[in-house]
């Protein structure tokens, strides 16, 4: 990215969005993964000029991960719950800006995700630039958030793989909440996220329910 939202706009669906860098809506975005954990670049090989479709990424990958994009702003909240609620999510990334503490929204989807019963992954932005002062009183924060009653989260700080193997799989059932650092502009951090998304195991196992009552959900 550039720093000033260049990559937003080909995951943008509205004008607004593009000039404001607030999502509005609830959209969903495939990124797959080779057998190896190396992404499936969204770029055509032929078509330069053109992004892969859905389809070719998923005839390519060998395991898919279904990206859900929610708001983060307040004016959208009830978008964010009807996408939480009706997402069937099985992570929550939540994103906070290292370079300011966190706003009540920050807890609002925390307290979102924990209602549901969805595994959280703290991801700081833009930490390229960020003074170490402000760094710190950003983890310090959400650190608190993580440990309040209402949440009750281990905060843990992922900085390379053997963190990952070590909480990929205690998400639940020690109520691990991996912290990440990225930047977008250096590219920073965004090796071990793509690496945790992939390692991330299953949570709803779709195939053993096939003999259940048929559901259906009316809005």
């Amino acid at each position: 990215d550039d720093g000033r939202g260049r990559c937003r706009t080909s995951i943008m669906k509205h004008r607004h969005e593009i000039e404001t860098g607030r999502t509005s809506t609830a959209q969903s975005h495939l990124m797959g993964f080779k057998s190896n954990g190396e992404p499936i670049s969204g770029k055509d090989s032929i078509r330069t000029n053109k992004r892969k479709t859905e389809d070719e990424v998923a005839r390519e990958s060998y395991r898919i991960c279904t990206l859900i994009d929610l708001a983060g702003h307040e004016k959208y909240l009830k978008t964010t719950i009807h996408g939480v609620s009706s997402g069937m999510a099985d992570y929550g990334l939540i994103l906070v800006n290292s370079r300011h503490p966190p706003t009540h929204m920050t807890q609002h989807h925390l307290n979102l995700c924990c209602s549901f019963g969805i595994p959280v992954i703290i991801v700081f932005t833009k930490i390229d630039g960020c003074p170490e002062h402000a760094m710190k009183n950003s983890k310090v924060e959400v650190h608190k958030l993580l440990r309040a009653s209402d949440i009750n989260k281990r905060p843990f700080a992922v900085r390379n793989e053997q963190d990952i193997a070590t909480c990929i799989d205690k998400l639940q059932q020690a109520n691990l909440a991996p912290i990440i650092d990225t930047s977008c502009v250096s590219g920073e951090g965004l090796d071990l996220l793509r690496k945790i998304l992939f390692s991330l195991p299953k949570r709803r196992r779709h195939e053993k329910k096939a003999d259940r009552p048929f559901e259906f959900l009316v809005e």
